[in-house]
């Protein structure tokens, strides 16, 4: 097969999207990197998303040049995850309008559900990522979240049998694929994602200072370098803000550590649409427990910006109840900071015990200001953990996530 041209369809958010703003997130990042990387190799690499302003040219590009384009299906305005199914249809004639590719990977399930019919009358392979499990979610709801519909679930299912071949990121999303979609395992395989180390790693150190570490944010707002942790060190929780992503255990984390060793928390993304109340709640919460001073919601960050919060930051805590990777994780690892993560699902394979961060086995802030203390106040465990954390950060590459992803591509392809 002469694979030249791919596609990468993300139907229900933009790639071009800021992760932590909307429903834009890890996926976002995931594609956009993947995409950037077969670009590189010298592949036709095409994103194509749902079109959702009038104001958007039907092509524009990522940064690292490569098309994305948007196709009309539906209203052209952005519109509440529920009422995207209705969509599926047209975008679908949409997709089936662009010049042919040698091969479609579909990232979501609305996105497999309007390009594996397209893949079927083009006799091209479709691929596959879920990125977030239906039923490995429902396992793991977060207190107050709803389930995720049935019908959603049956999609999933007949995406990952009728599909050439399904691509996780993790042997826990794989295990669910299998035991709860009945999937056939030689179609299923774990292709780990990559970080990018040229924007995420550790800030340089002057080389007067013989210091090596990072900089990070003093009382007064400035920078100074330092491995061990500072003075008013901050802790951080970045993404989308919904119950899912549990950043309600960060606050009553930060409460309950003791006020004289007290780091400040750092919360930044946005509210997913539909869960500003759990925003509200936060925000209440912190007023409750007497912290609100030391709690900090910083918003959607850049890229740029989340990368210097991953710099600065001493701690980053990643307190979901799921996972499908967690990929802000490898993000921080790189950065030279450690992560503080519960231990489950995707944060399993995201997190490396002991290596680039510590592994909670429970959900009680107690257990979580217990490991964030003692860390913050051990400055050679401090030392020792950036250190390995950044080594394990970069052993994760987008170009070898490309490769492996190309490679199923091809074995899908002689099927």
């Amino acid at each position: 097969m002469n694979l030249e041209r791919i596609g990468l369809v993300s139907l229900h958010t933009s790639p071009l999207a800021a992760p932590g703003s909307g429903d834009a997130g890890g996926m976002n990042v995931y594609v956009v990197a993947l995409g950037e990387a077969m670009h590189r190799a010298g592949y036709d690499v095409e994103l194509l998303t749902r079109a959702t302003s009038a104001d958007q040219p039907p092509l524009d590009h990522t940064a690292g040049g490569v098309p994305v384009r948007f196709l009309v299906a539906g209203p052209l305005r952005a519109v509440p995850k529920r009422d995207l199914p209705a969509m599926v249809g047209r975008f679908q004639g949409a997709l089936a309008e662009v010049p042919r590719f040698d091969v479609l990977h579909s990232h979501y399930w609305l996105s497999g559900l309007a390009a594996l019919p397209v893949a079927a009358m083009g006799g091209i392979p479709h691929i596959q990522s879920l990125h977030t499990v239906a039923a490995l979610k429902n396992a793991r709801l977060a207190p107050g979240d709803p389930a995720e519909p049935t019908n959603r679930l049956n999609s999933e299912r007949m995406l990952v049998t009728r599909s050439r071949g399904t691509i996780v990121s993790t042997a826990a999303e794989r295990d669910s694929i299998l035991a709860d979609y009945q999937a056939r395992p030689e179609r299923v395989h774990v292709v780990a994602p990559g970080v990018d180390t040229t924007l995420f790693h550790p800030a340089p150190v002057p080389p007067a200072s013989g210091m090596t570490g990072r900089a990070t944010r003093t009382e007064s707002g400035m920078t100074g370098s330092t491995r061990t942790a500072p003075h008013r060190p901050f802790i951080l929780t970045l993404g989308r803000i919904q119950r899912l992503k549990g950043q309600d255990l960060a606050i009553r984390t930060l409460a309950a550590i003791p006020p004289a060793v007290r780091p400040d928390l750092v919360i930044a993304g946005a509210a997913t649409p539909g869960t500003e109340q759990y925003l509200d709640e936060l925000k209440a919460l912190a007023t409750g427990l007497g912290i609100a001073d030391r709690v900090r919601f910083a918003g959607t960050q850049s890229r740029q910006d989340a990368a210097q919060l991953l710099r600065d930051a001493s701690l980053v805590l990643m307190t979901s109840h799921s996972e499908t990777f967690g990929l802000v994780a490898l993000e921080a690892a790189a950065s030279g900071t450690p992560v503080v993560a519960g231990r489950t699902s995707g944060l399993v394979s995201s997190v490396s015990d002991g290596v680039s961060g510590v592994l909670v086995d429970d959900r009680e802030p107690a257990s979580w200001a217990w490991v964030v203390s003692r860390l913050l106040g051990d400055p050679v465990r401090f030392a020792q953990l950036s250190a390995s954390a950044t080594a394990y950060g970069v052993r994760h590459s987008w170009n070898q996530t490309a490769h492996e992803t190309l490679l199923l591509y091809l074995k899908a392809a002689v099927r």
